[in-house]
């Protein structure tokens, strides 16, 4: 399920995202804006949407001020600290409307209210996507993953065990191993090829060009747009694309 999240305040956003994650496994955060021009950049984001979260009371403006710029197809879940919006809500495509503090409980029955009205049609598909996730676990138990990598050098080839790799790095038509030196060593890989060969478990993929070793993760802080700041060995500093921090999240937990 993909949701994009409009909402001000890193707290309420954090809360929300957590809420959501208790609730749906599947849930997919597209992107997290804090202000009408943010979304309004992005509204491309809003087409592939099943469903979007709502603060009303934005930085610069209104979230309803959003809707009548932009066509929205998918229900909205309202999360506001006022109640006077509510008629408004509702004549928008609101499905529910959560008044700051809210519950777990309230979420989960707004959430209810969702998946009864708009995801009917989708029950079997969901159940045939569960057993491809069910195989791909089993393929992945049972699959090899690459141990080392053989690097040319100048005066011969040396070897890098992948355990030893702080992160990959893709820059133009290359691609760097870096390791727990921090040297730079380069690899004849794409990102992409890398990620299916490395193990799940210690390596993942954080943004289009970047690949991180579990184990060499010295500190994790909160960044901007919903990213996260990582921090490795001999100063290196990476940082996760918004859509790919909730299952980085997860990954970090071990899920």
């Amino acid at each position: 399920m993909k949701v994009i999240i409009i909402e001000d305040e890193r707290p309420a956003y954090n809360k929300l995202v957590k809420y959501l994650l208790e609730n749906r496994i599947d849930a997919q955060v597209l992107a997290w804006f804090d202000s009408v021009g943010e979304a309004l950049k992005d509204q491309d984001l809003f087409a592939p949407c099943d469903l979007v979260f709502s603060d009303i009371q934005l930085l610069d403006g209104n979230s309803f001020q959003l809707f009548q710029q932009i066509k929205i197809n998918c229900p909205i879940i309202f999360c506001t600290a006022y109640n006077k919006y509510m008629q408004d809500a509702f004549e928008t495509n609101g499905i529910a409307y959560l008044i700051k503090p809210y519950s777990q409980q309230a979420f989960n029955k707004a959430m209810q209210k969702y998946e009864h009205f708009f995801e009917k049609e989708n029950i079997s598909q969901s159940n045939t996507n569960a057993i491809h996730l069910i195989e791909r676990m089993f393929q992945h138990s049972n699959k090899s993953y690459k141990q080392r990598f053989s690097i040319k050098k100048k005066n011969g080839i040396i070897i890098k065990k992948a355990s030893d790799t702080c992160c990959f790095q893709a820059s133009g038509d290359f691609c760097f191993l870096v390791d727990i030196h921090g040297e730079r060593h380069t690899v004849n890989y794409k990102i992409s090829t890398l990620e299916d060969l490395l193990n799940p478990q210690s390596f993942f993929r954080i943004n289009r060009s970047e690949i991180v070793n579990v184990d060499c993760i010295v500190k994790v802080e909160p960044h901007f747009k919903n990213k996260m700041q990582i921090f490795l060995p001999k100063g290196i500093e990476l940082y996760t694309s918004s859509a790919r921090t909730p299952e980085f999240r997860r990954w970090l937990e071990g899920e």
